[in-house]
């Protein structure tokens, strides 16, 4: 009976010590949103179909307090006690950042052995593999697409429209500004939303084309083909279409005047169907529309990868967190964030069949399927950024003037050779 016993502690000893050799958790740096219960919902859903696929695996959500662009992601992976995999809002200006400082891992190999480089966009692809000649650091989790979100109703009732001309667009404004409505919100003190806004109209202005070649330094900021959105900015704040109090702004605070509608227009992109969800707003009556431009082929939203997978160098679960990636990028967790309440973005790949939670999203989609154009804000050197958003802030007070600015701008990229 004793040797009966011990053989059954023993097997039960064995049968732990398995079990555990088999453990495995893998701490994920999740979406800012997390803590809301439409995205917990979601994510929880997905964090159990990986555990369900891969037995003995737990997956350990690790709410973000910040992203790179505050020194959060690095603050995490210096303290040696950070996640295995991050998601993160990124961009070649903030990827940049972490790539220098040799806080992430290469990723190239990853995409021709997994065959992620089929997971995503062709263009985007090409698009990585120019950024830090030819090594890829991230995987494209969302795509940005920034445009005009506008109120169905304000607009029907008043006989508006989002035209197709810039010279059409300034009447528009004319005539929203007469009304006694802000035509045009924005929150400068916010980066993002400065960036937004500026992008959209250096693009309206000067076309993809003449912006892609600016931020391969190809041409120069100040140059004249160039600098013409800057002073279309400068304009709409001397005509009194974008008012010098809004320099004061945050993202919040603008937002705030056009959920409250004491503003018609607004540029963000898909993931403001999160703050609209937040403020309450009626999704149902938000209209989206590409930046009205004279040149052909320029009224397209600008934009750029969103949002994107890294793996810390100190991961103490790379391989767990490339099979993550692996799942995340598969049709069947792709299509579920995509039709699910909480999606917020644009997936790095066409997913045939898609229907958006939301008609604004729906539009979105619509407007960035010809592909998008450049937001600035996500390509310039890191060290060029901070000048970037003053000279916005600049311009929205009527501190510095369009050419001025430009000229600002394109000393700091001369400097980041």
């Amino acid at each position: 009976m004793l040797k009966f016993l011990a053989r059954s502690t023993a097997l039960v000893a064995m049968i732990a010590a398995s079990s555990l050799a088999h453990a495995e958790t893998l701490k994920m740096w999740g979406p800012e949103q997390i803590t809301e219960p439409l995205v917990a919902q979601l994510w929880n859903g997905i964090k159990a179909d990986f555990e369900k696929a891969n037995p003995g695996v737990t997956v350990e959500f690790m709410p973000p307090t910040g992203t790179i662009s505050n020194g959060a992601v690095q603050a995490a992976i210096q303290s040696d006690a950070g996640p295995d995999v991050i998601l993160t809002n990124s961009g070649i200006g903030r990827i940049s950042v972490v790539r220098n400082a040799k806080q992430v891992m290469p990723l190239t190999e990853q995409y021709e052995k997994r065959g992620w480089k089929d997971e995503i966009y062709p263009w985007l692809y090409t698009e990585l593999k120019g950024q830090f000649g030819g090594e890829i650091y991230e995987v494209p989790d969302g795509l940005d697409a920034l445009g005009i979100w506008y109120h169905k109703d304000i607009f029907e009732k008043a006989g508006w429209k989002i035209p197709a001309t810039w010279t059409e667009f300034e009447a528009l404004m004319k005539s929203i500004g007469e009304t006694g409505l802000q035509p045009i919100a924005i929150g400068p003190r916010t980066t993002g939303s400065a960036g937004h806004l500026f992008g959209n109209l250096l693009q309206s202005a000067s076309g993809k084309e003449v912006m892609g070649k600016a931020l391969r330094r190809e041409i120069a900021w100040d140059d004249p083909s160039v600098a013409a959105g800057a002073i279309r900015l400068q304009r709409l704040v001397e005509a009194g279409y974008i008012k010098k109090e809004m320099a004061g702004l945050d993202l919040d605070g603008a937002s705030r005047l056009w959920f409250n509608k004491r503003a018609a227009m607004f540029v963000a992109g898909p993931w403001f169907t999160a703050n609209a969800r937040k403020a309450g707003y009626d999704l149902a009556n938000a209209g989206y529309a590409p930046m009205p431009s004279d040149i052909k082929g320029a009224a397209i939203p600008t934009g750029g990868i969103g949002w994107s997978w890294l793996v810390p160098v100190n991961s103490r679960q790379p391989e767990l967190a490339m099979k993550w990636i692996d799942f995340m990028l598969s049709d069947a967790v792709m299509k579920k964030r995509a039709q699910d309440p909480a999606s917020t973005m644009i997936y790095p790949r066409d997913i045939p069949g898609v229907e958006p939670p939301t008609p604004v999203l729906k539009d979105i989609f619509a407007a960035a399927a010809g592909g998008v154009g450049y937001n600035p804000s996500v390509y310039l050197p890191g060290t060029v950024l901070d000048t970037y958003f003053q000279v916005i802030q600049g311009l929205i007070s009527g501190q510095v003037g369009g050419e001025d600015g430009m000229k600002q701008i394109q000393a700091k990229m001369a400097e980041a050779r």
